[in-house]
C-alpha cells in the first residue's frame, strides 16, 4: 500500500512537473487545435440531422453545467454586477458568431468553414481600431488584405458568386473578432472562469429562444449512438475542455507562440474535412487556404513584443 502511494505521489509529481513545461503546454496547444479542427467535420455531420440552435442549446447549456459544478466558488467568489455584465456582452457577441458560424457549416464545407471563421485572427487589430482602441499596425493591415485575397479565392472556387454559407462564415468571424476585443478590454482584472460561465448562460438563452421561435424539436429518430456521442464531444471536449486546457497552457507559452499553434484549427479543419470526403482540394482552393492561413501567421506575428493575444477559445 505504502509503495502504490509512494508510486502515486511520485507519478502525480512528475505529472505537475510536465504541466509547468512549455513543450508540454504547446502539445496541449495543438491537441486542442486539431480538435477544434475535428468539430468541424462534427457539425457539419451532426447539423445535418439535428436544428441548429436546439445543437447550440445542449452544447452550451451542458457546458455550463460543467463549468458550475467544476468552477462554482470561483463564481461564487466573483459575482458581481460588472462581472456579469461583461459576461452578458460576451455571450452576446459569441453567440452571435456560434449561430452565423453554425448555420454556415450548413451550406457549406468544413473546410471553407474552418479557413473562413479563421479570418478573425486578422479582423481584432481593425475591429479594435473602429471601436476606438488605437490603430492597426502596418503588418495587420497587410495579413488582413493577404487574407481577403485568401477569402475571395475560397468563396469564388466554384466560380458562382458569394455561397450563403460562406458570408454566413464570414459574418461569424466579424462577431468573433469583436468579442476578442471586448474580451482584451473588459475582461482584464476579472475572473475568466466566472465570466466565461456567464458567456456560456448567455448564449444558452439565446439559442434557446431562437430554437422555441424558429425551430421545431428534433425528431427522436435523430438522437443516434453517433449524434449523442457528438453532442458530448462538442459540449464537454471542444467548448469546456479545450478551454480549460487552452486557458492553462497559454499561461506556460510564449504568446506569439501559443496563438499560432491555436490556429491551426484551419489547416486541420481542412485535412479532415478531404479526409472524410466533404472537399475537393482545387488550386484555387488550395491557394485561398494558403493564402488565409498567411495572413493569421503575419497577424500572430506581428503581435510578437507586447504580449498581444487574439485567439477564439472553441469553435
Amino acid at each position: 500500500m505504502g509503495e502504490n502511494g509512494g508510486s502515486a505521489a511520485t507519478s502525480l509529481v512528475r505529472m505537475r512537473g510536465l504541466l509547468g513545461t512549455e513543450w508540454f503546454n504547446k502539445l496541449l496547444i495543438v491537441a486542442c487545435a486539431l480538435a477544434w479542427g475535428f468539430s468541424f467535420f462534427v457539425m457539419k455531420d451532426v447539423t445535418a440531422s439535428l436544428p441548429v440552435f436546439w445543437l447550440l442549446l445542449v452544447r452550451f447549456g451542458a457546458s455550463s453545467v460543467v463549468m458550475l459544478a467544476v468552477f462554482w466558488r470561483r463564481i461564487r467568489d466573483n459575482l458581481s454586477a460588472p462581472v456579469v455584465r461583461v459576461g452578458v456582452l460576451l455571450g452576446a457577441f459569441y453567440g452571435a458568431a456560434y449561430v452565423l458560424q453554425t448555420y454556415g457549416i450548413v451550406y457549406t464545407t468544413p473546410g471553407k468553414n474552418a479557413f473562413l471563421t479563421g479570418v478573425y485572427c486578422v479582423l481584432v487589430p481593425l475591429c479594435a481600431w473602429l471601436l476606438g482602441r488605437g490603430a492597426p499596425r502596418r503588418m495587420s493591415v497587410i495579413a488582413a488584405l493577404v487574407s481577403l485575397v485568401g477569402a475571395g479565392f475560397v468563396v469564388l472556387d466554384n466560380g458562382l458568386p458569394l455561397n450563403v454559407g460562406d458570408a454566413l462564415t464570414l459574418a461569424g468571424s466579424v462577431f468573433y473578432a469583436l468579442e476578442m476585443v471586448i474580451v482584451a478590454h473588459e475582461g482584464r482584472g476579472r475572473d475568466v472562469w466566472a465570466l466565461t460561465f456567464w458567456q456560456f448562460l448567455t448564449i444558452t438563452a439565446i439559442v434557446g429562444v431562437g430554437h422555441v421561435l424558429v425551430e421545431a424539436p428534433p425528431a427522436a429518430e435523430a438522437f443516434t449512438p453517433g449524434n449523442v456521442c457528438a453532442l458530448a464531444f462538442l459540449a464537454l471536449v471542444c467548448s469546456f475542455g479545450c478551454l480549460a486546457v487552452l486557458n492553462y497552457a497559454l499561461t506556460k507559452v510564449d504568446p506569439t507562440s501559443g496563438a499560432l499553434l491555436s490556429s491551426l484549427e484551419s489547416p486541420s479543419g481542412v485535412a479532415f474535412s478531404v479526409a472524410f470526403g466533404y472537399e475537393t482540394l482545387t488550386p484555387r482552393l488550395l491557394a485561398g487556404f494558403v493564402l488565409i492561413f498567411a495572413g493569421i501567421v503575419l497577424s500572430e506575428v506581428g503581435t510578437k513584443g507586447d504580449g498581444s493575444l487574439w485567439s477564439r477559445d472553441a469553435p
